[in-house]
């Protein structure tokens, strides 16, 4: 089957399509939504534990700080979420190229969480949210690259 997988994505929404041929219609395979991703960093945190603490040579600090914000974990989940799906996919020979579609941070954690195997099918991305694109769109959008 020569099936490649199109990924339009940022770090809170995705749809994935699949197209059979070059030049044939898209067909939506599964739709992701995140929305930790859209929520500020203090709602994120407001379920997690407090801060403690804890003194240090030059004073206090506070303990249990996150090293990377909120958010940017939410979004690195999100783009773990997604390589999953793409993983399971290429375990079922289910695509033989892949098209990523991202904003340029997420496609980078995107390219970060893919397998190498996943990898090899990337066939063109490109640095765009078209998240928001109607799908009768998307083709003309992504034809310079694809």
């Amino acid at each position: 089957m020569n099936n490649t997988w199109i990924l339009i994505s940022n770090a809170s929404r995705a749809r994935l399509f699949a197209q059979p041929r070059k030049g044939k219609a898209w067909t939506m395979v599964q739709e992701f939504q995140h929305p930790e991703s859209r929520l500020r960093g203090h709602e994120i945190m407001a379920d997690r534990p407090g801060r403690t603490q804890q003194s240090s040579a030059t004073g206090t600090r506070a303990g249990m700080e996150p090293t990377t914000p909120p958010k940017d974990v939410e979004a690195e989940h999100f783009a773990q979420q997604l390589a999953d799906v793409l993983e399971e996919g290429h375990g079922r020979n289910a695509y033989t190229e892949l098209v990523l579609v991202a904003p340029p941070q997420f496609l980078g954690l995107l390219r970060k969480s893919i397998s190498a195997q996943v990898a090899k099918r990337v066939s063109a991305s490109l640095d765009k949210d078209l998240t928001d694109v109607k799908e009768g769109e998307l083709p003309e959008r992504v034809a310079d690259i694809h």
